[in-house]
């Protein structure tokens, strides 16, 4: 099955609402900020992780275009 950019969006919400009790908005920063400390503990790095994260974003706007960005 190929994921939709709305597929996609609808996972990661699904993530962030299991993450912890609070708003999506502050799940999603602590969810960055506890993988930057997994990135820490396992030697992983997370700021390349995020570059090539921001790189699949950019290919899969680019598969499916949208005309404008939607904030809540």
């Amino acid at each position: 099955m190929k994921l939709t950019n709305q597929n996609r969006a609808t996972r990661c919400e699904r993530v962030l609402s299991a993450y912890s009790d609070d708003d999506a908005f502050t799940n999603l920063t602590d969810l960055l900020a506890d993988a930057m400390h997994w990135a820490d503990a396992t030697g992983q790095d997370f700021h390349y992780a995020l570059c090539l994260a921001g790189k699949h974003y950019l290919a899969e706007l680019n598969d499916e275009p949208t005309h404008e960005r939607r904030i809540p």
